[in-house]
């Protein structure tokens, strides 16, 4: 005498609806976390200005000339003397992606907001800088132009 056995495969109805209830449950709850734009804008405006002072740093070095760094609320710019390395008004570097960039809800603040750097390399003051209230933030030390970011 043969046994038939019948296996049922799938889900029940309780089990499905079981299963999307928590599924919403966990997206309501925890999606939101993975997906907090404000934390990734501050993270890319850190990367970008640090790298645009490290810029200036090197440019004063390898030109010889003064670079005047201008850190004001949602922008930055990277200037030079307008006529040469010692006169003129400064003005804004053209011809390089990273010498200015205005950044939406995004705030940066620099005590000074305005500092240089010579042809050393060096800083005309010490300068700390911070990202949408200090969340993140930099430091460029005067006496070697280094710029101290994670």
């Amino acid at each position: 005498m043969a046994r038939i056995t019948k296996y049922k495969n799938g889900f029940t109805l309780i089990e499905l609806v079981v299963i999307l209830l928590l599924l919403g449950i966990l997206a309501a709850v925890a999606l939101p976390k993975f997906f907090n734009v404000s934390d990734y804008q501050n993270r890319a405006t850190y990367d970008e200005v640090a790298g645009a002072v490290r810029y200036a740093q090197k440019l004063a070095v390898a030109s010889g000339c003064e670079v005047r760094v201008d850190l004001s609320g949602n922008s930055y710019a990277l200037q030079q003397h307008s006529t040469d390395c010692t006169t003129g008004s400064f003005a804004t570097i053209s011809g390089h992606p990273i010498t200015s960039n205005n950044f939406s809800n995004v705030t940066l603040t620099s005590v000074p907001s305005i500092f240089n750097f010579d042809a050393m390399g060096r800083s005309n003051s010490d300068v700390s800088v911070n990202i949408d209230g200090g969340s993140l933030s930099f430091d460029v030390i005067a006496e070697t132009g280094y710029v101290d970011a994670q």
